[in-house]
């Protein structure tokens, strides 16, 4: 195995500079959703009380996560500002990192017009996009992984010190992103590869001892300091967080958990519009890896995405976003597949894509139907979100099957040409992927009835969330209006995990919140409209209303 020039200047860097051209401007626009504003809101909180070890989410301990993610937006806070952009900026650049080390691990396992065609299609596909503009563990996750198999591979082809610390390295800020996950996916990955090309010298760097000191190193302060901070938190995080959850017994049970057909259905749209030649990519993939010795090199890919997707698809807890690891590995695949494509004179699955991707277009609307009947099914969040953006499918079938249909036609006999065309539609799709987020943003983000809270309360004021099913969910409305809030418990939900002190704790009954409505002090109540209003609430009290959702306030 070759070690490839990665290292000269810009050798691959056209690929981080597409993403910026096509991420940056997204990732600073889009106001923060309900689902990711807790990892802006946590380093917020660390910002105002001046600590990088105590985790808190509105106030009260907030054990969930590791502490990684929520340093890097610390870090940007500092140096930008408490801003929804800063706070994206770490997020942007683990996206490019991930880009460019895709494209990097490729190099060593395919020829570079792959590995660098393997790189376009990763962010090129409509879900990297869309997750990458949000901000999740799972991107360290993925990044952390991509750099410890990188390690891997070039350790064993030059055993040096130097692999073994940026091994370790990538395992430590694993673990710092999502537990024991970010050791067990590169470990099982590669003591499964080293069994498959049969490398028994592999352990000798999973237990170099210079890397396991370092590892050490990295986890076991946090873990001590955290633990003397709050008592118990080893045994929340090691078992609660890893092991209950992994068998669906965490109390409150996970209200996000999607099903198993979901997940899978997830992944296809994920990769779209690259998804239509996934099953040739992997038949004829995995024939070259069991018909080639020297090609058994390149079975760490169906390994890597089997190992992801197997452990999830075996969890009884899981979401949809939880597949974002493995899309690194099947985008090498995609990315093979397309350059033995190139180089075929009888290789028609390109157009045939083209042709069977101007079908889809043409059949947006019902596909959309189907997706909103499906999806609101398996969650209530997804609830009245896809109506919204009905304009934009049909925007979709006017412009994606005239090209595609074109596309196929020409480039029946001109295999770059239908590549070319092919790779505009995907660019294409994220443009419409970043309209109908910003489409969608209202019903997504408490940005605004936040910035009215801000603009418009005075000190001693109360903000009050109705009806919510998870705590964390109440992030977005506490980070833009800048102060605590207060969460009404119906059903028993939203429950927290860990144990909160009374003098933390923020979540109040529906009768406490009729005595705080009907007293002395300002209150300002965000309703869902989807959920019956308690007969107190006035209409004449709605001060702003949008996103499926009023905002009342009790005196003026």
């Amino acid at each position: 195995m070759k070690i490839p020039s990665l290292w000269r200047p810009w050798a691959g860097f056209t690929l981080p500079l597409l993403g910026l051209a096509i991420y940056l401007l997204p990732t600073l626009s889009l106001p923060l959703s309900r689902g990711e504003a807790m990892y802006a809101q946590v380093p917020g909180e660390m910002w105002a009380s001046g600590t990088w070890t105590a985790l808190t989410l509105n106030g009260a301990p907030y054990l969930e996560k590791p502490p990684l993610l929520y340093w890097l937006n610390l870090l940007a806070f500092k140096v930008f500002g408490v801003t929804d952009g800063a706070a994206r900026l770490p997020t942007l650049a683990l996206t490019l990192g991930e880009v460019w080390l895709t494209f990097a691990l490729g190099c060593l396992l395919l020829p570079r017009r792959a590995a660098w065609l393997g790189g376009f299609v990763l962010l090129s596909s409509v879900g990297f996009f869309y997750l990458h503009l949000e901000l999740f563990t799972d991107h360290l996750i993925t990044l952390s992984l991509l750099a410890a198999l990188l390690a891997l591979l070039l350790w064993l082809k030059e055993p040096r010190l130097g692999w073994v610390c940026l091994f370790f390295l990538s395992l430590g800020a694993g673990y710092l992103s999502k537990g024991l996950i970010g050791l067990g996916f590169p470990l099982l990955i590669g003591m499964l590869y080293g069994w498959q090309i049969r490398q028994p010298r592999l352990r000798h760097l999973f237990l170099h001892p210079l890397g396991l000191a370092l590892l050490a190193l990295l986890i076991v302060p946090w873990l001590a300091a955290t633990e003397m901070a709050q008592p118990g938190f080893l045994k929340h995080h090691l078992v609660t967080e890893h092991f209950i959850r992994f068998l669906g017994e965490r109390q409150p049970g996970g209200v996000s958990t999607i099903s198993l057909g979901l997940f899978w259905l997830f992944l296809g749209v994920w990769l779209l519009p690259w998804t239509l030649l996934l099953p040739s990519a992997l038949y004829s993939y995995g024939k070259e890896v069991i018909r080639n010795p020297a090609g058994k090199v390149g079975s760490l890919l169906l390994i890597w995405a089997g190992v992801v997707l197997g452990v999830f698809s075996l969890s009884s807890t899981r979401i949809e976003y939880y597949s974002l690891p493995a899309l690194p590995a099947l985008a090498l695949v995609l990315g093979w597949r397309v350059d033995r494509y190139l180089d075929a004179d009888k290789d028609r699955v390109l157009p045939l894509a083209l042709l069977a991707l101007g079908v889809a277009g043409l059949g947006a609307g019902f596909l959309l139907s189907f997706l909103d009947r499906f999806l609101a099914g398996n969650r209530r969040e997804f609830l009245g979100l896809l109506p919204l953006v009905e304009p934009l499918a049909r925007w979709v079938a006017y412009t994606i099957p005239p090209l595609a249909f074109m596309g196929a036609l020409l480039g029946r006999r001109r295999p770059r040409l239908a590549l070319g065309t092919y790779m505009g539609l995907a660019l294409a799709l994220l443009f419409f992927t970043y309209q109908a987020l910003a489409a969608l943003s209202p019903v997504r983000s408490d940005k605004t009835f936040g910035d009215y809270v801000r603009s418009h309360s005075r000190p001693g004021d109360l903000v009050v969330m109705e009806y919510i099913e998870e705590f964390e969910l109440g992030a977005s409305l506490a980070f833009y209006a800048g102060r605590p809030i207060l969460m009404v418990q119906r059903q028993g939900l939203p429950r927290f995990v860990f144990p909160v002190p009374p003098e933390k704790d923020y979540l109040i009954a529906p009768a406490r919140l009729k005595e705080l409505w009907q007293g002395p002090r300002r209150v300002f109540l965000l309703v869902d409209d989807a959920v019956p209003r308690e007969p107190y609430l006035k209409e004449d009290q709605v001060v702003l209303r949008g996103g499926g959702k009023r905002l009342f306030l009790n005196r003026p």
